[in-house]
């Protein structure tokens, strides 16, 4: 359940080159902020950078530590981003409590078998009735029950295809590895296209900031991503997962961004939290992960 993650013999290719790419971006961060060097620790960018640089060891170090470490990192990514969609949306207290327990339940199964993790969705999905009835909620326990299980399957359910490549696609550790650092380039391609270049808006009713240039900025980076680590990629797989999976990563980061920025726009808010400097909540960073994963989840079954 626990393994040696520099036995592997990813580990070390893998630190070279995101070591790489985090000490090539601070330089680069360095020039860009070149007059605000006396207080880079305030500036966003230097804020997001350090985000990266401390999130990114430790997602390699889960995948390649073995079943356990990465259950544990999903399992804290799914309850805090509950948490805060359960503020975000205004769930009550035990409502909320329910979500995460029944979440956290659910991931482990994910471990056991495809067929574990599915077939208790409509077990659990029927027991979640059971909470506004016996709160004789008539007021608001359909609203609440309808956000609780939206919130169900939007985390737990889709995080949890984590566990799933991993533990039932062949070199499934290797392409987590490829879908962190293309879903991240993907997400940073988009941010910095669209800074440098956006002119037309892509979905500005939903998110204003988003635009048609920022979108192939996402294709450029997820392309990056999967190139700059595609020696995680089986060599029987390579040239394919190479050619297919960026385009994936790319429509599920940008739908993902949008899904999220459609739920904070009806509820008023801005960011989900703030517990990532630079971010907001750890919702606004892995609100592309969310979509992205069973994507590739789903691509990578069909190319087995």
């Amino acid at each position: 359940m626990i393994s040696n993650p520099a036995a592997d013999p990813l580990f070390w290719p893998t630190l070279g080159t995101v070591g790489a790419l985090l000490g090539i971006s601070f330089v680069l961060l360095l020039a860009v902020e070149r007059r605000h060097l006396g207080r880079l620790r305030e500036r966003v960018l230097f804020q997001r950078w350090a985000v990266w640089a401390v999130i990114a060891p430790i997602y390699g170090l889960a995948v390649l530590s073995g079943p356990l470490p990465l259950l544990v990192l999903v399992g804290l990514l799914t309850w805090q981003a509950i948490r805060e969609y359960s503020r975000l949306v205004g769930l009550p207290p035990l409502y909320a409590r329910v979500l995460v327990l029944l979440g956290l339940a659910l991931l482990p199964l994910a471990l056991v078998s495809i067929d574990a993790f599915f077939y208790g969705l409509p077990l659990i999905l029927i027991g979640a009735t059971l909470q506004p009835l016996l709160t004789r909620d008539v007021q608001r326990g359909v609203r609440n029950l309808s956000l609780a299980v939206f919130g169900f399957t939007y985390l737990p359910l889709l995080l949890g295809h984590v566990i799933l490549l991993y533990a039932h696609v062949p070199g499934g550790a290797g392409y987590l590895l490829v879908l962190g650092l293309a879903t991240a380039l993907s997400d940073i391609g988009a941010f910095t296209v669209g800074k440098l270049f956006g002119r037309h808006k892509l979905a500005p009713t939903v998110s204003p900031n988003k635009t048609w240039e920022g979108a192939v900025g996402n294709l450029l980076g997820a392309y990056a991503g999967a190139g700059l680590l595609s020696f995680a990629i089986p060599e029987e797989k390579r040239l394919v997962v190479r050619l297919l999976l960026p385009p994936v990563v790319a429509v599920g980061a940008v739908w993902g961004d949008l899904v999220e920025s459609l739920i904070k726009r009806e509820f008023g808010t801005k960011d989900a939290g703030t517990w990532l400097p630079g971010f907001g909540g750890l919702l606004d960073r892995v609100d592309s992960l969310i979509v992205t994963t069973p994507l590739a989840y789903y691509l990578l079954r069909a190319l087995a």
